[in-house]
């Protein structure tokens, strides 16, 4: 009996031990060379605070929620969450970092990192047993979220997308600039001439 419990117990530790080993974590590449992304950032020929500006626009028009925006670090974090179109039963949840770092008076630079956790949703029907085996009608409802997948946005697409965006929202903002410069009001007869040089002196007799 003592022999065969400690079988049981070595079985039991070695099991664990392989388990352990095969779920190892691999976040000691995450630097490496295959971790680099691809068009998450780009050089903006702009200020760097009408860039911080157009991009809050940008995230705002496509119904993220600002989580965090320092102004000052030009550090901006987001959230969105999307309802899958093919199942409804599935949602993503998109949370991305905006840095911007200024180059130049005239040159920012723009970066976007994100991630995504996509959950299932189901619901189920806690059902009245006749007997104890056979379902007779509802008695109330359940609902359980599972992560099925969490991981690093790097589709190109989406990337793209935002500074396709950031680009369109900057030429807005360039283009009512350069007509405000464009119109300048012309002063009047009556604004031109001060009103001291209104003033008549009488001639003496």
């Amino acid at each position: 009996m003592q022999k065969f419990q400690i079988f049981l117990c070595g079985t039991i530790l070695s099991s664990l031990i392989m388990s352990g080993c095969a779920s190892a974590p691999n976040y000691g590449d995450a630097f490496s060379a295959s971790e680099t992304m691809k068009g998450n950032a780009e050089s903006i020929p702009a200020a760097a605070d009408i860039v911080w500006t157009s991009a809050l626009e940008v995230v705002v028009q496509q119904g993220f929620n600002i989580e965090q925006a320092d102004a000052k670090g030009r550090i901006m974090h987001v959230t969105k969450e999307i309802r899958n179109r093919d199942d409804k039963e599935l949602s993503h949840t998109v949370k991305g970092t905006i840095t911007m770092v200024p180059l130049s008076d005239q040159m920012t630079r723009v970066m976007l990192s994100a991630n995504q956790t996509t959950e299932l949703h189901k619901k189920s029907y806690v059902w009245w047993h006749l007997l104890w085996m056979i379902p007779i009608f509802p008695t109330g409802t359940e609902y359980t979220t599972v992560v099925t997948d969490r991981d690093t946005v790097r589709s190109p697409e989406f990337y793209q997308s935002f500074f396709s965006e950031l680009t369109k929202a900057l030429a807005e903002k360039q283009k009512t600039a350069s007509e405000k410069v464009d119109v300048i009001p012309l002063p009047t007869a009556q604004s031109a001439m001060p009103a001291s040089a209104l003033t008549i002196t009488p001639v003496p007799q």
